[in-house]
């Protein structure tokens, strides 16, 4: 929550509260004093660490892919479809991937040879 929020949420009135409440939609729980008020407007405020693992939790870290080798052509219902051949993946899905026993982890050796890459 920032601190500027917080300072001008402070300086409003009680009608000016209110009309704050309404247009974010916060139910004010029939509280009628400017304390009551925002203190049940603040619960609604999220904070900056709650705002940041939201972010995370939206968007998986870009970085963390990891190659793998299946040996066949594979499906899996809410996981996804797998070629035969070497596929990158992001870490949570090749987690998933890893536990059937056609897929291993490619190392960085087998990724540039398949694809022709000198060293």
């Amino acid at each position: 929550m920032s601190l500027e929020l917080i300072e001008d949420l402070k300086k409003k009135t009680v009608p000016q509260l209110k009309s704050y409440a309404k247009k974010n939609n916060i139910d004010l729980f029939g509280v009628s004093t400017k304390n009551e008020m925002l203190e049940v407007i603040f619960s609604f405020i999220p904070t900056p660490e709650q705002i940041e693992m939201k972010k995370k939790k939206e968007r998986p870290d870009k970085d963390e892919k990891v190659a793998v080798f299946s040996s066949r052509n594979l499906f899996w219902n809410g996981v996804g479809e797998l070629n035969r051949g070497y596929t990158i993946l992001s870490k949570e899905v090749s987690e998933k991937w890893l536990s059937h026993k056609a897929v291993r982890i490619a190392t960085p050796d087998e990724i540039a040879k398949h694809y022709k890459v000198k060293k």
